[in-house]
Order: structure tokens, then sequence, then C-alpha cells
């Protein structure tokens, strides 16, 4: 799949607090992380500390922040409608469309 049809299924999804579109999204994109915790720096995995790591992350770490919040969700039911309130979702979608557009520039 191309950069610009990933950029446009993520701003497609953008506004949803719905797992299971990021959960398809990710999965047709491609980018589900299905070994996300190999991403992480803490074991067992602190989301709140890993996100801290958003602004210098690469796409794959991003994929793999997202569905470490969509796991998260999984084990404490509501996490991931929190992290949607609160912008945290918002700012990995974000990140991952500015950086799939550089690769054009």
């Amino acid at each position: 799949m191309k950069n610009v049809e990933k950029i446009k299924i993520l701003r497609a999804i953008e506004g949803s607090d719905r797992t299971v579109d990021y959960y398809n999204v990710l999965g047709n994109m491609g980018d589900l992380k299905y070994n996300y915790a190999d991403y992480m720096t803490t074991g067992p995995v602190e989301a709140d500390v890993e996100l801290k790591r958003l602004p210098h992350a690469n796409y794959d770490l991003c994929c793999a922040l997202m569905t470490m919040m969509l796991r998260e969700d999984y084990f404490d039911n509501g996490k991931f409608l929190e992290r949607c309130k609160s912008g945290q979702v918002e700012l990995v979608l974000q990140r991952m469309k500015n950086l799939l557009a550089q690769q054009y520039v």
C-alpha cells in the first residue's frame, strides 16, 4: 500500500474512538505490530512512559504505540476511550501521517 493511500485511511479514521476501527485499519495497512512489546523500553510496558517517546518516533514505533494502546484497552477496558478523549490517540495518528507525508518531500 502506498503512503498516500495510508494517509487517506488514517484521515478517515480520525475522531473514531472504537478500538475495532483501529484494529481493522492497522491490520489492513499491514501496520499492526503484534510484537509491539519489542519496540518498548519498559517492561512490563508502561504506556504513559512509552508515549513520551512520540515526538522522536519513527513510523514503526508509532504503529507499535498505537497497537500498545489497543492492547492496553483489552486489559483495561475503556482506557482507549480515555486516551482518545485526552488527545493521545490523535497525536499518534498525526505523527504517523506526518512521517508518511515526509517520504514524498
